[in-house]
Parts: C-alpha cells; structure tokens; sequence
C-alpha cells in the first residue's frame, strides 16, 4: 500500500513540476515523457486507488519519485546555466571563436590577434588562464585591442610588471614586462606598444604572458590570439 509519505512526495514532484519558472519553458503533465511516467507509477494499486492490488504501481513508486526528482534537478541546473552564458554578441562571437579556432574579426573593442611573436610555450587550462610566448627581453608588446589602460605597474600576485587595457566588459593583460612606457588613464588603439617583455614576477625565464578576461572573468584566448 502506498502510504501518506508516498502520497505527499508524489504531489510534491507534481507541484515542483507545474510551477512557473522565469528561466525556462513550462513543462506540464502533458508532455507524453511526464505523463507516460505518471501513467506507470498510477498502474494497479497507484494513487487513484489507494490499495496494493499487486500492481507495478506500489512497486515502482519509489523508483519513480527518484527519476522525477533527478528530472527536476537536472532542469534547474540547465536554467543556472542558462542565466550565466554571455548575452553580449561580441561575447557570443568571441566564445564561438575560442572553441572554433578562428578569431572576430572588424571590432577595434574586440581582442584580436597576437600581442607579440615568439613560440608559444604555455597555452590557457585550468591552473593557467592565459597564453606564454617566450621571447627576449625588450621585446614591443602591442596592444591587442582599442582601449583604456586601467592599470600600469607592480603587480604582487605573481604578473611582476603588468599592463591592463579595457574597453567595455573586455580586459586583456600582459604581464612580466620590463618596461611600462604607458600611463593609467591612457587611451590606446590596437597595435600601440604597451610595453616591453622582461621576466619579473613569477617567471621562470624571459616570455610575455597574456590573458583576455570578459566580465572579469578568464576566458580561452587561444582561437582569437593564434591565427
């Protein structure tokens, strides 16, 4: 017999099921995967009746409740993500471009294109949210975009000498310079020298290190950066 516990759990998943949500399209009782489900756990001896009649129902409520409320998670997970993809085009454009391996092209607020030459000796994963290129020092680090220099010095978290540029939700950073001939506050365009490589902070040898950050956030720069 299907006991009170049963029954409140069960009208619970139908509630969670009928109520609206601003994130997502509504799902119903009539969606044939729900109301087949509901259908098999209301078989012989199910809800209606009340009773164990020895019917698949009693036995596989239990089973039922779970993959319902496994449905419901899995739902509210695709609506968490949902809410965190980027609405921005540029930012769409630009994601699309890291998985592609091709780079936006047109937009000056855009990054684009490498800041240096050189070989690249690390790429972006995990631990690591940028790209290396190993080059000498003295080497002319360009900017990769238009923008604002927002910050021009020391770092203390491991970048040694940093430069960050910034137009709109976008920020690229080159660290490790050994020189800094620009200003916070300085307005730059794409392909203006920003600074000299060098091999302070956390550097184990002479390279530029490069990060693209949307939102505040790192972002893989590798299909827009390497062409």
């Amino acid at each position: 017999m299907i006991d009170s516990y049963q029954s409140l759990s069960v009208q619970k998943v139908l509630t969670n099921l009928s109520a609206p949500s601003n994130t997502a399209p509504q799902r119903d009782a009539t969606d044939p995967s729900f109301q087949q489900l509901l259908s098999m756990a209301m078989l012989d001896g199910g809800l209606s009746s009340g009773e164990n009649n020895g019917g698949v129902g009693s036995l596989m409520l239990p089973l039922m409740l779970l993959l319902l409320e496994k449905i419901l998670s899995l739902q509210a997970t695709q609506d968490v993500t949902e809410e965190e993809k980027p609405d921005s085009p540029a930012a769409a454009s630009l994601v699309d471009a890291a998985s592609s391996g091709e780079a936006p092209r047109g937009d000056p607020g855009v990054p684009s294109g490498r800041p240096v030459g050189g070989v690249l000796t690390q790429g972006y994963h995990a631990h690591h949210y940028g790209l290396d290129f190993g080059i000498p020092v003295g080497t002319a680090v360009k900017s990769t975009m238009d923008g604002k220099v927002v910050y021009a010095g020391w770092n203390n978290q491991g970048y040694g000498n940093l430069v960050i540029v910034e137009n709109g939700p976008y920020r690229t950073y080159y660290a490790h310079l050994s020189e800094i001939p620009v200003r916070m506050g300085d307005r730059v365009s794409r392909g203006d020298v920003v600074g000299l490589s060098g091999n302070t902070g956390n550097s184990t040898g002479p390279h530029l290190h490069y990060e693209i950050r949307y939102e505040m956030k790192p972002i893989d720069p590798t299909g827009q950066t390497l062409r």
